[in-house]
């Protein structure tokens, strides 16, 4: 006896949480990008064109790190 099981997976489409414009010389904006928040942690996934950038804030540093390095 055989049985088939059938899982479909739906992903709801995210509103982008900011647009990415780039301004012209003669000051036209065109929308180039996208940004959307992302699922792990406060970072972002902007899309702009065809490339996919993931960006997160920087991570806090401890107080022994950051005594031995100069700036």
């Amino acid at each position: 006896m055989t049985t088939t099981t059938e899982t479909t997976t739906t992903k709801t489409k995210q509103a982008p949480a900011f647009y990415i414009f780039s301004q012209s010389q003669d000051g036209k904006n065109k929308r180039i990008g996208a940004a959307f928040r992302h699922s792990k942690g406060s970072g972002f996934n902007v899309l702009i064109g065809n490339t996919r950038y993931v960006a997160f804030p920087p991570k806090a540093q401890s107080a022994t790190t950051t005594e031995g390095k100069s700036a």
